[in-house]
């Protein structure tokens, strides 16, 4: 038997539509949380850095075409949370094999460290590989 009450039947569509627009919050979880300003400068810092030598990213208007490294252009598929992106840049021999891209084994150890970026731009360029896909 179902409920008669007006009151109910309101409750019961304001929670529906609630968890209806969290689960769609959840899927853009990254871009969110990435200003304009933000997505530039990580695109900078990722310039600055010479990222494009190692790796492909084809995305937001950058154009890097390396191969050495694994393509960056659909990081986020790969759901690395922030603290392992925050692991890799800064300390890359860190990460282990079994952790890494497929066929990239041991290149991580390749892998400069983001040593001269401030923890703001860090975030700025973990958000924006977050936001890759």
């Amino acid at each position: 038997m179902l409920p008669n009450s007006t009151g109910f039947w309101a409750l019961l569509i304001s929670v529906s539509m609630l968890a209806l627009f969290s689960s769609a919050c959840l899927e853009s979880h990254a871009d969110a949380r990435l200003s304009k300003s933000d997505e530039e400068m990580a695109k900078r810092v990722i310039l600055n850095n010479d990222c494009g030598l190692c790796h492909t990213l084809q995305a937001r208007g950058l154009n890097l075409t390396g191969k050495i490294g694994p393509d960056l252009t659909e990081q986020a598929h790969r759901n690395r949370s922030p603290q392992w992106l925050q692991g890799q840049l800064t300390n890359p021999v860190s990460i282990p094999d079994h952790e890494v891209v497929p066929g990239f084994e041991g290149k991580q150890k390749l892998m400069p460290k983001f040593n001269r970026t401030s923890q703001r731009e860090l975030n700025a360029v973990i958000e924006f590989l977050r936001s890759l896909n």
